[in-house]
């Protein structure tokens, strides 16, 4: 966001070094401070990505690991990296039900590069369109079964 199109006092959010910072901008001084209430309660709505599979000496993308913190269900060494003899060790963030989804997209894509293969890839697709249905509904699902109920807003 450029400066010049704050003109207005208002409440921000932006991310910066891996965190999420709020802060009000006030006009009439032209400076931001943090949010003084305490207690204050906030939501954050946000899409999680999963974490990548680390390579033996590789580092994780994020920020805020340290020497033997565990990382996809593997500890990483003294120097923040994967150890060699723990690559294949290492557990997937998505559900294992889900997989087949995954498999299914790179099985269409590989389909759609070739004319005579195009009813395939309509094939898998479809596969996965309907694999994706069954992720979004497992997705608003509380684990006990019961439904998450969002209500819809107007801004």
């Amino acid at each position: 966001m450029e400066r010049q199109s704050l003109n207005i006092s208002q409440w921000l959010w932006w991310l910066e070094r891996d965190a999420l910072h709020l802060g009000y901008y006030s006009a009439d001084t032209d400076l931001f401070t943090s949010p003084s209430v305490a207690g204050t309660k906030v939501t954050i709505f946000y899409i999680q990505r999963p974490d990548k599979f680390l390579m033996p000496g590789e580092t994780p993308e994020r920020d805020g690991f340290e020497a033997n913190d565990v990382y996809l269900g593997v500890n990483l060494d003294s120097s923040v990296q994967l150890a060699v003899a723990d690559f294949d060790n290492q557990v997937a963030e998505i559900p294992a039900q889900f997989h087949e989804a995954i498999i299914n997209r790179a099985i269409a894509r590989g389909y759609e590069k070739s004319v005579e293969t195009i009813k395939l890839a309509q094939y898998f697709d479809a596969k996965y369109d309907m694999s994706l249905r069954d992720a979004k509904r497992y997705s608003s699902r509380g684990r006990d079964g019961s439904q998450i109920m969002s209500k819809p807003m107007e801004f």
